[in-house]
């Protein structure tokens, strides 16, 4: 009875043995047949050009409104400036077209670029006008005004004197705050260091309509030369003045000539039925 005992319990360890081996082995291959979740590669990206700033319709794009901006693959239009394919210099200078806000990408059809048909209009405010007068060095501050300054414009004029008197001359302050939108063809404020538009022939303005119309009929008065206005207060008027100060004749600036006009003064002289003007010179012998 005792070897049958151990007889049976023998073939219960070996059975409890082959069970559990059994039951390893198919938990294994239960394991083995779940499929392996794909880990996902990194998303490529690049990088986009885009507003640092919300740039408004008619801006002068420049370097620091720009920044390169990281943009994933599968969302890169083709008219974005990507790093790498294009410089961010290819949009400098542009106008904007339509705002842009800032973040949002910069494209081609964004902007206007110097030289394409509607640069110009794009430059405009609305109702707006452009308007160009010569220019030299001297009557443009030795080609120191750049794109984007604001000018007064003064006239300089000779008047004919009556009866037969000198020719006067006078100078005055006809427009004021008036901005520079193009000296020559360049429309950039950066040419480069040293630069300058010294040998632009022409500046361009950017008025309302009606001062338009007075911008052309002062080239056939006179002299036109401009006078640059600080950037601290671009914006700001000039005091008033009176109406005898609006205005300076040569007198006020030559003591030559308000001496010489002082000391002659004229004299009718008759004699019998004829008369005879005379011109008198005061401290003359």
């Amino acid at each position: 009875m005792g070897l049958r005992r151990i007889i049976v319990l023998l073939v219960a360890v070996v059975v409890a043995g082959a069970t559990a081996m059994y039951a390893r082995s198919w938990i294994e291959g239960q394991h083995n047949n779940i499929a392996p979740v794909a880990v996902a590669a990194p998303q490529d990206t690049y990088e986009v050009l885009v507003a640092d700033t919300t740039l408004p319709a008619g801006t002068f794009v420049k370097p620091q409104h720009l920044r390169w901006q990281r943009w994933p693959t599968d969302d890169v239009p083709e008219t974005y400036v990507l790093k790498g394919t294009r410089s961010k210099d290819v949009m400098v200078g542009a106008v904007v077209r339509r705002g842009i806000a800032e973040g949002f990408p910069i494209t081609d059809g964004s902007v206007v670029k110097p030289g394409e048909r509607g640069f110009l209009a794009a430059v405009l405010a609305p109702g707006m006008r452009a308007v160009s007068l010569p220019i030299n060095a001297t009557s443009s501050n030795a080609g120191l005004i750049f794109p984007g300054d604001r000018v007064d414009l003064i006239l300089t004029q000779a008047l004919d004197g009556e009866d037969g008197a000198a020719t006067r001359r006078v100078s005055e302050t006809v427009l004021q705050d008036i901005r520079i939108i193009a000296m020559g063809s360049e429309t950039s404020d950066e040419l480069g260091e040293g630069k300058t538009h010294e040998k632009a022939k022409t500046a361009t303005f950017e008025v309302e309509p009606r001062v338009a119309e007075k911008v052309a009929l002062l080239t056939e008065l006179g002299k036109l030369s401009l006078s640059l206005r600080s950037l601290a207060n671009e914006h700001a008027e000039l005091a008033p003045t009176d109406e005898e100060n609006s205005y300076t004749w040569d007198l006020d600036v030559s003591r030559v000539l308000r001496n010489d006009h002082r000391m002659t003064s004229r004299l009718m002289v008759l004699r019998g039925s004829d008369a005879e003007d005379v011109q008198l010179q005061q401290g003359a012998n």
